[in-house]
């Protein structure tokens, strides 16, 4: 009898059993390379479908194959557990004392097994028990005998299996012998040991499920593997770029800005021959960070064998306009990726038919990259990159391991959620030390990772003589501006109106979508060309708008621009004059660098006003940034030596770190507060309350809660309502939805409904459903909330009062 793993839909082709692990097997082991283990993440690879060898599951596989119409329930066979539990069995201390075999090591591939159609199983879990143990005991009879038997007759004979299981604990002893020479207080090498077990499981399971899917899927699409050939697609990039900077050199105006950007580029290039680490690169604001960053990963991945490079963007607002200004500059269109909540694939389907074989397999490999980030250089967001390593859903640990052996470019670094900023420096910490990792914190603010509690150790800044050049690229004055009982919005309004006449344009910058809309009703009534920007818009409104108040400013007209701080982190806008509403001290520096950004003039003001109507209740990091920098405006004042004479230096900005950090100190390792515990805590295994309840603590010797982690882990707060508004081709959108025409593609549509969209919270969508002004179409799968005409006016955006202006219609 054949057994069998798979069967193709469309022609009915079999896939031997015995194949499917030996291939997944090999795919895991050369992913394990990477952090040498791969006969630990083979092992996985090779007995994760070691269940399929019983006559049951070869039974409903056969059945759902034949009856296609009424198939047995998915699942309805359990065979994800025999591997797991054969491991455990035969190599596990506590169940097999005669084994001398490392049990963590078990307990990090068998959890692997156990969970590869799901989530990672908890070690231990809030109700003391232990889901990962349960395994070895299912409650539906599983002939195991028959499987094992099976498995050493066709995969591999038991004295070779043994031997590789031998190999597998040599790798994994090497990691932990690694970990030891390091540290030697006993204590925190414990720490450091637990840690980096729960990191390294997640990486063995990330390893397994990629190379099951990958294996599964060329099976059934018939192909095999595009590899790219990164290092030839590195040097072809580096020479393209430097083409590419030499033109924009030979067009762009000299001044001492271009001259700084220029210098700056040249030492990243200089730099990328440091060893694989942590490093910052503190470009002052509008120094050119995308493209002298892009040149030293280049050049670093080259010296050091690195496969790919990773983008991550704290904004979907300019994650596309960065990934298209790459794609132009290294003439890549094939090669990078983008992985956001926004992005719309491309469809090439008209332009396959005159590709190149070669141009076909790259474009095929690229659409199937965004599952597993398997492309040379990708854009992505700080969100995606958090729920990869602790997001449960097994479509975003897939990709984890190909994090490893790159560089990756955090961008604007500073806008990292606070209750995530342990978790993030942990990655930072287990990639740096195992995964041949690079990482480069890239803002012109950098966020002092290094103070908090559990932090990181920076490797060295990429920029050298960091003072020299950031006080040579000042081009703005901060000018505070706060009075006792703040500014009232007619006063702010008469220091609008004085700075326009003086310097011709102004942007505004609030704390609050409430402050910015009255201050636009104010000024509107006056002779004042006035934009607003914010997100009360969907992203398409304000790019259009962004576009429109470029060309604005090229023409010198006379224009106001108010926003909320959507405007601060990557758009390349420059006013003559901004005035900022008291809030962080990063926020005022991204705000400065929207003044004078390209050094049009020697020196323009940045006034820094205090609004006596802003509420920031619920808006905690707002407020707490509010008050340490105005901690430090009124220190300098007192003490103008301090800081550097400097508001903006780098000693005042690790001091507002780190007394930002001090007020939410509880906070940092992601609060569940329904536990009374933290994410860090029992993700990690250092939680003593959840192992303390489990009756059976000395059958294990991990104790992280993955499962319980997962569930509770999400990076932006999951209580807000996304709407689809009729602006522009969102009423084409909208139509779809209401009338018959059939959606053929959900996907693509979804994906495009998002730059039509407005997300709103609780107490915005309850307001605008009391209101009347939402629709809801229920499909079953996915519930659509659709604005009327009246919620959306063409100025302001999404109006939870119904009185937008309707726009004009001609017939």
């Amino acid at each position: 009898m054949d057994f069998i793993a798979h069967i193709r839909v469309n022609d009915g082709e079999q896939q031997l059993l015995k194949i499917h692990l030996k291939e997944v097997q090999e795919l895991a082991e050369k992913i394990g390379e990477k952090l040498g283990i791969p006969h630990v993440t083979g092992l996985a690879g090779m007995l994760h479908d070691m269940g399929k060898y019983s006559n049951e599951f070869q039974e409903y596989l056969s059945e759902a194959y034949n009856n296609p119409n009424n198939p047995p329930k998915r699942g309805s066979v359990n065979h994800s557990t025999a591997g797991g539990r054969f491991l455990m069995e035969n190599y596990h201390f506590s169940l097999n004392p005669s084994s001398n075999i490392t049990p963590i090591l078990i307990e990090c591939v068998s959890n692997a097994i156990y969970s590869h159609h799901g989530q990672l199983l908890d070690m231990v879990n809030p109700e003391g028990k232990s889901p990962f143990m349960d395994r070895l005991n299912p409650s539906k009879e599983i002939e195991f005998g028959v499987i094992y038997k099976k498995f050493f007759e066709e995969v591999m004979d038991e004295s070779s299996f043994n031997k590789y299981v031998e190999q597998a604990d040599k790798e994994f002893q090497n990691l932990f012998n690694k970990i030891l020479s390091r540290v030697r207080d006993t204590s925190e090498a414990i720490k450091m040991l637990t840690k980096t077990f729960a990191f390294l499981t997640k990486f063995i399971f990330s390893a397994l499920i990629d190379a099951d899917r990958t294996n599964s899927r060329q099976f059934d699409e018939q192909t095999t593997n595009y590899e790219y050939e990164t290092e030839k697609l590195f040097q072809q990039f580096e020479s393209n770029l430097q083409n590419s900077l030499k033109e924009k050199q030979m067009n762009s105006t000299p001044n001492e800005i271009t001259k700084l950007r220029q210098q700056m580029s040249e030492n990243c290039v200089e730099k990328a021959s440091l060893p694989t680490g942590i490093y910052t690169l503190s470009i002052p604001t509008g120094g050119g960070k995308t493209l002298a960053s892009l040149r030293f990963a280049l050049k670093h991945a080259q010296i050091h064998n690195i496969e790919r490079i990773i983008y991550s963007i704290p904004f979907t607002t300019i994650i596309e306009q960065n990934a298209e200004e790459v794609r132009t500059v290294l003439d890549a269109e094939q090669y990078v990726l983008e992985h956001h909540s926004n992005v719309v694939s491309k469809e090439y389907e008209n332009e396959e038919n005159s590709m190149t074989f070669e141009e076909y397999q790259q474009l095929r490999n690229l659409k199937n990259a965004k599952d597993n980030w398997d492309a040379p250089i990708v854009f992505t967001t700080m969100v995606q990159f958090l729920n990869t390593f602790f997001d449960g859903a097994s479509r975003n640990t897939r990709r984890l391991h190909n994090l490893a052996n790159s560089v990756i470019i955090f961008d604007e670094v500073q806008t990292i959620p606070v209750q995530c900023i342990s978790l993030f420096n942990e990655t930072l910490n287990f990639l740096k030390e195992f995964c041949n990792t690079t990482i480069i914190l890239c803002t012109a603010t950098q966020p002092a990772l290094e103070y908090v509690e559990k932090n990181i150790i920076v490797d060295g800044e990429l920029i050298d003589n960091l003072p020299t050049i950031a006080k040579a690229f000042k081009r703005t004055e901060i000018v505070p501006l706060l009075k006792t009982e703040g500014w009232k919005t007619e006063e702010l309004a008469a220091l609008v109106n004085d700075q326009l006449n003086q310097c011709g344009n102004v942007l505004v910058i609030l704390n609050t979508k409430k402050v910015v809309k009255e201050l636009f009703d104010y000024l509107n009534s006056e002779d004042i060309k006035i934009y607003h920007l914010s997100t009360s818009m969907c992203p398409a409104h304000r790019k259009i708008m962004l576009e429109e108040i470029r060309k604005q400013l090229k023409r010198g007209e006379r224009i106001v621009c108010l926003s909320t701080q959507l405007i601060e982190a990557g758009v390349d806008v420059s006013f003559n004059c901004v005035i900022r509403s008291l809030a962080g001290l990063d926020s005022i520096a991204q705000a400065a660098g929207r003044c004078n950004r390209h050094g049009e003039a020697e020196f323009r003001e940045v006034y820094v006003i205090n609004h006596a109507e802003e509420k920031l209740s619920k808006l905690r990091t707002i407020e707490e940034g509010k008050k340490c920098t105005d901690f430090i405006i009124r220190d300098l004042i007192d003490h103008p030596d301090l800081f550097e004479g400097n508001l903006l230096s780098t000693s005042s900005m690790n001091h507002y770190f780190k007394m930002f950090f001090k007020a939410f100190e509880s906070e940092v390792d992601y609060p569940i507060r329904e536990l009374n515990t933290w994410i860090y805590e029992i993700l990690l295994g250092t939680n003593g309350q959840f192992k303390k309840a489990y009756p059976r603590k000395r059958e294990l010797n991990m104790f992280s809660s993955f499962k319980t982690a997962a569930d509770y882990f999400e990076v932006i707060e999951g209580n807000t309502y996304s709407i689809l508004v009729p602006y522009g081709e969102g009423k084409e959108l909208i139509n779809i939805l209401t009338g018959i025409e059939k959606i053929n593609d959900f996907t693509s549509f979804f994906k495009k409904a998002q730059q039509f969209s407005v997300n709103v919270f609780k107490y915005e969508f309850d307001a605008l459903l009391n209101n009347r002004l939402i629709e809801i179409i229920d499909f079953g799968f996915t519930k659509i909330y659709i604005a009327t005409d009246n919620a959306y006016d063409p100025e302001y955006g999404l109006s939870v009062s119904g009185e937008a202006k309707l726009e004009e219609y001609n017939f």
